[in-house]
């Protein structure tokens, strides 16, 4: 009779249990709010949906089987390209607190003069195998104007082309002899969602644009962690000749080019 009894008592409290605050109800309640909030996500407009007079009806009606502890997160919803935007906004923060110098400047002209520009221009055109300190010490030095060589590269890339006509071949020529022998690899770097900063190394096949593979590294790059990326990234493949790379300084590393000295591949660097 005693076992009785128990067995009884315990089919109580299962069948009350699911009654209860935060029992079965309140999953049931969880869940018809999630599927409604979707329906209101999910109208055409481009700002936050109005909520009608039945939504507020049944948001209202679910939230007395939510404990309410649960019901915050219930009621905030947010779309995941909401969250993009804001981490995109919070990267851009970041490294604008980062690497700003200098306070904002009033609002006025900016920027370099068109003498300056032509300057830079005729220069690089007359000696094209100088770089942008080259230029910018010369530029001080002949004029005496004191210019950053950061200054000298935007201005080349907006003003400057180079002519045509060289006595070497051409770019898609030179894919053209080097298949299946040329690899190209660039570096780029990505903000986690916790704002934590992730250099990324790619290399591609130039011939077929086929990805070879990638390498990851967390924080700041330095010559070592840049080879531990490369064997990463082509680990199981076969070398090529020849390795594509632009004029980041992160590939003057001396022990990136001893490491493609020891691989056998060459270097190639590509016009800017």
């Amino acid at each position: 009779m005693r076992d009785v009894v128990i067995l009884f008592v315990h089919l109580i409290v299962t069948v009350v249990r699911p009654l209860g605050p935060g029992g079965l109800r309140s999953v049931v309640a969880e869940t018809l709010i999630l599927r409604h909030q979707l329906l209101v996500l999910n109208r055409g407009r481009k700002r936050a949906p109005n909520l009608r007079a039945a939504d507020r009806i049944l948001f209202g009606l679910f939230t007395l089987f939510i404990r309410p502890a649960r019901l915050l997160r219930s009621a905030i919803v947010l779309k995941p390209s909401t969250l993009q935007h804001f981490h995109s906004l919070m990267s851009k923060r970041k490294y604008r607190i980062l690497f700003s110098s200098k306070p904002r400047r009033r609002p006025g002209p900016k920027g370099p003069g068109k003498d300056l520009i032509d300057a830079v221009v005729a220069m690089k055109r007359r000696n094209p195998s100088w770089g942008c300190p080259r230029i910018a010490q010369q530029i001080w030095l002949v004029f005496g104007v004191e210019i950053d060589k950061d200054v000298v590269r935007r201005i080349l890339i907006v003003h400057y082309r180079p002519e045509s006509g060289s006595g070497g071949p051409s770019w898609l020529t030179f894919l053209g002899h080097a298949r299946d022998s040329l690899w190209s690899c660039d570096l780029f770097r990505c903000e986690s969602a916790t704002l934590r900063t992730h250099w990324i190394l790619v290399v591609m096949d130039q011939f077929t644009r086929r990805i070879i593979g990638f390498g990851v590294h967390c924080g700041p790059v330095h010559g070592v962690a840049l080879c531990r990326m490369f064997q990463r990234a082509v680990g199981g493949h076969r070398l090529p000749k020849y390795l594509s790379t632009d004029h980041d300084p992160l590939y003057r590393f001396h022990q990136w080019q001893a490491n493609l000295r020891v691989l056998e591949v060459k270097e190639i660097k590509t016009v800017p």
